[in-house]
């Protein structure tokens, strides 16, 4: 495997004066892809199925899988080829370094930087290379508007403390709103996915110090933010969340798609981002739909009017209906059977575009799984299940799937 550099350099500078090509070298430069390296990852690596197999009328359809673990998995299981199509992704920005799989999920549909791609990197010329990402994957049942709850959270942000989260910006943003808003003062609530106590006790050191960043901006943390322990039922308590929002705020200038984000999309709350996120990345294509929220530029007043503005202009948005336009788990089945020539050709009844309306598939999956197609994008069972982490899940899933169509 090649060795891995960070780009650092892009997490604070909205403006890094290099050639194109230059940039989107530094870009996959980094992929979080497991390559069997780190054993410690074994009970995170995933194995998302947008389709199992189906043996229906005769007839072996393959399914689809992608993974951060595609080599990995397919070395240790030689046989998995047979059985899926397999996707690999990079958890990042980056286009994923897999030799293996039949296609990567690049985030964005960025025509340039695809040109660059198979440019520079002729051995993997063919690849098929799909706009998406693993947050374009989000359950948009589950994380879903809840009803009847008070909008009581000004702005939230679901962030880690992490040096590319751009937390201390924020800071900066809030504490000028605050000047220049003071007729209508807000408060951020912070989910930063960590477990601490009142007195911040559970958290590191370099956590502590960007609290203490943060705190040194505006005086006084308490006044500005509301700091949430980390959510431990994600499904049944970060909707909630959402849903009592008005805004939702991300600083980060470079990472991957953002899975809060998204998350926030589908529970229908509008997004402020910095215009300047993800912008080599995407190129041309948005980081969110149009009409699903709004772009600041990555200077701190800028940011304070965009809030202010995404704030004063609630019916302007409609964030979870743009969002599923492209993204969600249904519109992800259909993008991976239309990018994917297999399914044209052996797909009963295909029709581009609508595949979870595919009356073979459903009965397919009730003759295999005894679900209903949409039963299985919302959660499935204990085999046909659409996400199963951890190497035991996975290997005790891959093996059932081998006795079964063996």
């Amino acid at each position: 495997m090649r060795a891995q550099r960070y780009p650092t350099e892009y997490f604070h500078n909205p403006s890094v004066n290099k050639p194109l090509a230059e940039i989107y070298a530094d870009l996959d430069s980094y992929s979080y892809e497991f390559f069997g390296d780190d054993p410690t990852r074994l009970q995170a690596i995933d194995f998302i199925q947008v389709l199992p197999p189906l043996l229906y009328e005769g007839k072996l359809l393959k399914g689809v899988f992608f993974s951060q673990a595609v080599d990995w998995l397919i070395e240790r299981f030689p046989q998995l080829p047979q059985f899926f199509h397999s996707l690999a992704y990079s958890m990042g920005c980056s286009y994923p370094w897999s030799e293996l799989a039949d296609g990567y999920l690049v985030l964005y549909d960025n025509p340039e930087r695809e040109a660059w791609f198979r440019a520079n990197n002729p051995q993997k010329a063919e690849k098929i290379l799909l706009p998406l990402e693993e947050p374009d994957f989000t359950n948009e049942y589950a994380i879903a508007p809840v009803p009847n709850l008070a909008k009581d959270i000004d702005i939230l942000a679901v962030s880690r403390f992490l040096d590319q989260k751009n937390l201390p910006f924020i800071a900066k943003s809030l504490r000028i709103y605050r000047q220049k808003y003071d007729h209508a003062p807000i408060r951020l609530t912070l989910i930063p996915g960590r477990n601490f106590d009142v007195n911040f006790h559970g958290l590191d050191d370099y956590e502590l110090a960007q609290l203490a960043q943060m705190e040194d901006i505006l005086g006084c943390l308490r006044d500005y933010i509301h700091l949430v322990p980390r959510v431990v039922h994600h499904y049944q308590e970060l909707p909630s969340f959402y849903s009592r929002a008005r805004g939702y705020i991300l600083g980060s200038l470079i990472e991957g798609k953002n899975r809060s984000l998204s998350e926030a999309l589908s529970c229908n709350l509008p997004v402020l981002t910095c215009s300047e996120f993800n912008q080599y990345a995407r190129g041309a294509d948005g980081a969110f739909p149009k009409g699903a929220g709004l772009y600041a530029n990555f200077e701190p007043e800028s940011f304070a009017d965009g809030i202010y503005s995404l704030l004063q202009n609630p019916d302007q948005f409609s964030a979870r209906k743009e969002f599923l336009g492209q993204s969600g788990r249904r519109n992800f089945l259909n993008t991976c059977l239309d990018y994917l020539p297999y399914y044209a050709q052996n797909l009963p009844e295909f029709q581009p575009g609508h595949h979870w309306q595919n009356l073979w598939l459903d009965l397919a999956m009730q003759q295999n799984y005894q679900l209903s197609l949409i039963q299985f994008l919302d959660g499935g069972n204990h085999l046909a299940a659409p996400r199963v982490q951890g190497i035991e899940q996975i290997e005790q899933t891959i093996a059932a799937y081998l006795r079964k169509f063996s």
